[in-house]
């Protein structure tokens, strides 16, 4: 029977309260410090929940979904969060709110420590306890031990795809070298974004050899661990990345045929499907998704809730992350004959008909995504006019005029501190249709297919809509443009946008525009305004590295900075 354990590590505390600071707040389960490395590794135990811990490395999706503020999708309520020195432009070398150098080698080194001794690792006292003709214990750990292989290949990849898509080259290390021990590896140069990206793809490569695409004989494959899907999800977004005017103005010779090619991969597994119901991505259910390809599962908590339940909830703290105009404005209109919907059209406040009714027949992912005035929300009519029940000037209201929707489960009763499972998703098949969309009409044009794949970038992107019932593109509409809105209305609050616009190289048009507001009186008179100026400049476009580096290493640091 399946085990019902989860591997990636759960909230240590259902009622614990984010902030406006990232915290550490995963329970990691811990190996005891006196134990040798060669102890560690010879122990079958012990090297499994090393293996775990290598997991609790991966990027913590809810703790980090502040970052959306550093984006034209979204405002902090809180004016102290750490995204406003991206949005100021007071972020360099020195203080960067995003800095993940170091965990994402601390999670190198852990995946290399079990590549260099995996061959240590001991099974034998499995097999010498066995009593009977039945081995299966002992075949299993032997699988085990492969399959863990290739996770730590996999986890690998990962950690080096977060490094590369927010510094550019970075060092490979194919030993366990300590981070913590710059003599260690100080003299060891910067590889470049290219070597880089192929990287990753081998490491991909190399997992998804060993992790097959058919994991049902192997029953204790515990849900959560890495799957081949999950391994060429990743393998698809690195070339997709590598592909992008970013990378290929840095030396990357990632074709948009390869990023097609290994999106195709993902898609001609045939494991996964769009879920018929958007909204069923981001509830307490999610991992039992046909269209999820990765998570990590958090476990039964309310933290988010805590932070962006409207305020005209009891116990809602105010910490939270609201959509901004900019983003709502993205949602287009419906046009409908009847109850048939007959084509759709942007959003435009200077249409009389859209101002009036400015949130009646938008796009259905905009109220799966988005709570606004006249909303209901747990029974409750959301009013975020001048005076209403979640509007200003009450303390702690939205600046924006709209709360989010997508993640947050209505489930919870914060004024009983209910909690509700949660799992933020990393891979999704509607990402990599979309992706798959960007590659080939990059490669081929709209609806060329010459590979024989089965799908253009046109039937692909359309999937997408119709999955939420929105009218199909024609190719003459289907654009670099098209592509870019997709993105946006499909994949908000995702950890995507921050990047998105940065391989396009477009951050100086979408981040350095004012971030809008809606305001409204009690009259229903709405008015856009600014919000609030943001900076973005060129330099910005790929991080800084740690001047702490730099001093170590003597490295060139990144252009501008």
């Amino acid at each position: 029977m399946k085990r019902n354990r989860y591997i990636i590590t759960t909230l240590a505390l259902g009622t614990l309260l984010y902030s406006s600071c990232k915290h550490d707040y995963l329970e990691v389960q811990t190996i005891k410090a006196d134990i040798t490395t060669d102890k560690l590794y010879s122990n079958y135990t012990y090297v499994q929940q090393q293996m775990w811990n290598t997991y609790s490395y991966l990027p913590d999706g809810f703790a980090n979904l502040d970052l959306e503020t550093a984006t034209d999708e979204a405002e902090a309520t809180n004016s102290v969060e750490r995204a406003q020195l991206f949005n100021y432009g007071t972020w360099n070398q020195y203080t960067n709110p995003d800095n993940v150098w170091a965990a994402n080698f601390d999670g190198i080194r852990q995946a290399n420590l079990y590549l260099k001794n995996k061959g240590t690792v001991d099974i034998n006292y499995i097999k010498d306890k066995i009593t009977s003709t039945d081995s299966t214990t002992y075949y299993n750990a032997r699988n085990n031990v492969k399959f863990m292989e290739g996770e730590a290949l996999f986890l690998k990849a990962y950690f080096y795809f977060e490094l590369v898509k927010r510094y550019g080259g970075v060092p490979i290390f194919e030993q366990p070298l300590d981070y913590n021990d710059p003599n260690s590896w100080k003299n060891i140069q910067r590889n470049s974004v290219d070597e880089c990206i192929k990287y990753i793809a081998s490491l991909c490569d190399k997992a998804a050899a060993i992790i097959p695409a058919n994991l049902s004989p192997y029953s204790w494959y515990d849900a959560g661990r890495v799957t081949n899907g999950a391994i060429k999800a990743l393998k698809a977004k690195a070339l997709l990345y590598g592909a992008s005017p970013l990378f290929t103005a840095n030396g990357s010779s990632t074709t948009w045929a390869q990023a097609a090619a290994a999106a195709h991969d993902v898609i001609a597994l045939g494991s996964y499907s769009l879920d018929a119901n958007y909204s069923n991505l981001f509830g307490a259910n999610n991992t039992t998704s046909g269209e999820v390809i990765f998570y990590r599962r958090y476990g039964a908590a309310n933290a988010i809730e805590y932070n962006n339940y409207p305020i005209v909830f009891q116990n809602s703290n105010g910490n939270s992350v609201t959509p901004a105009e900019n983003l709502v404005s993205d949602y287009e209109v419906l046009i409908k004959s009847g109850s048939t919907i007959t084509g759709s059209v942007p959003f435009d406040w200077n249409n009389p008909a859209h101002a009036a009714a400015p949130y009646t027949n938008r796009d259905p992912r905009f109220a799966a995504t988005v709570v606004y005035n006249g909303a209901s929300f747990k029974s409750t009519t959301i009013q975020t006019y001048f005076g209403g029940n979640s509007g200003l000037p009450k303390q702690n209201a939205t600046k924006t005029g709209y709360y989010l929707s997508k993640w947050i489960n209505q489930s919870v009763d914060l004024i009983n501190n209910t909690t509700t499972n949660h799992a933020w998703v990393y891979f999704r098949y509607a990402d990599i249709l979309l992706s798959y969309a960007e590659a080939m009409f990059n490669a081929y044009g709209p609806d060329a297919d010459p590979q024989g794949y089965g799908m253009t970038a046109l039937q692909a992107i359309n999937k997408v809509r119709q999955r939420v019932q929105m009218p199909a593109l024609t190719a003459a509409q289907l654009n670099q443009q098209a592509i870019e809105h997709e993105r946006n209305v499909e994949l908000s609050f995702e950890n995507n946008r921050l990047w998105d616009v940065r391989r396009w190289k477009k951050g100086v048009s979408y981040f350095s525009k004012p971030i809008n507001r809606i305001d409204i009186t009690s009259a229903g008179v709405y008015t856009v305004k600014k919000l609030e100026d943001r900076v973005f400049t060129t330099k910005m476009e790929w991080y800084p590295i740690p001047q702490s580096e730099i001093s170590k290493t003597g490295w060139t640091q990144n252009p501008g900075w």
